[in-house]
């Protein structure tokens, strides 16, 4: 079944040329900075070379620095390409910081509620990868409780199926909550780990609850391994 074609107009995500050099700027200069020296923010990456192409990121969501540190990750020639994808009842609530997401982070921003809607968050993130461009997803829907990871949500089971040749790349963030803490506007200094895990491919043919379900294990087992890796040894013989 071919795949269901988008207004062009509701496709919001072409990023001028001109803005290519400040994002790269922003991301792979400012903020990998900040994180690095500022921060403290420990990277651990994946073992396997980065995926050229699209590629969908998912991961655990604590603090509004989560998708700033994602966009850290993504190779140069890629950032301009990459979206995270952030609620439009939040973020759109005034112009200054809806235009500050689609132009400074490079979201898009999806509504949450039916009523809301004029398109399907679906077929447009859909459009988004079929164009080329990566996702960054946070498929618990919204930051939780810090520490804890809610179910996720099945829109990456969605975009996942629709395309077997894209992988998923399954992020874990630790402790940026503690550098900005819900609810707080600033930064400050408490260190934390990203933790990039191997990419995941779904053949064709993988149900959405399937795909939904082995992204979860996925985040869920690298923060256990994180969790067993700073365990301090007991100095008390068993």
């Amino acid at each position: 079944m071919p795949a269901r074609k988008i207004d062009a107009a509701l496709f919001n995500a072409h990023v001028p040329s001109g803005r290519r050099w400040l994002l790269w700027f922003l991301y792979k200069v400012l903020w990998r900075t900040v994180f690095g020296l500022v921060i403290g923010l420990r990277y651990v990456w994946a073992k396997a070379p980065h995926p050229d192409g699209p590629v969908i990121y998912i991961a655990n969501h604590n603090s509004h620095l989560d998708a700033m540190s994602l966009m850290t990750i993504v190779p140069s020639h890629r950032i301009h390409l990459t979206h995270s994808v952030a609620a439009q009842d939040f973020f759109g609530r005034s112009g200054f910081r809806s235009w500050s997401m689609k132009n400074l982070v490079n979201a898009v921003l999806i509504s949450r509620t039916k009523e809301e809607r004029n398109v399907d968050p679906i077929e447009l993130l859909d459009a988004m990868l079929r164009q080329g461009h990566s996702l960054i997803l946070f498929p618990e829907g919204t930051r939780g409780v810090p520490g804890v990871m809610a179910d996720f949500k099945r829109g990456v089971g969605h975009l996942a199926s629709r395309h077997p040749d894209i992988p998923v790349i399954p992020v874990y963030l630790d402790g940026l909550y503690r550098n900005l803490p819900k609810g707080r506007t600033m930064i400050v200094p408490f260190g934390g780990t990203l933790v990039m895990g191997e990419a995941l491919n779904f053949p064709a043919g993988t149900t959405v609850d399937a795909i939904t379900e082995k992204a979860q294990e996925a985040i869920e087992s690298m923060a256990q391994a994180l969790l067993d890796e700073n365990k301090i040894p007991s100095s008390h013989p068993e």
